[in-house]
């Protein structure tokens, strides 16, 4: 099945991609995190509350990366 994929044309696989992407996403509201992944966001997320700093704006950020390209 793998070689066959890879012998459609790019475009096609593209699709199928983003086909397989929309389908994955759609059924995203019936994953439940494990314990371990749990663990981990609340960790990250007890870091950034405690460093105090709430980075930088999205909209400044992507001004910036414009400017310099």
């Amino acid at each position: 099945m793998a070689q066959e994929l890879l012998s459609l044309p790019l475009a096609q696989r593209l699709e199928l991609v983003q086909a397989l992407w929309d389908s994955i996403a759609a059924e995203q509201g019936g994953l439940e995190p494990s314990r371990q992944e749990q663990r981990l966001v609340e960790e990250r997320l007890e870091a950034f509350h405690l460093d105090g700093n709430p980075g930088s704006d999205a909209l400044l950020v992507l001004d910036e990366l414009e400017q310099a390209l």
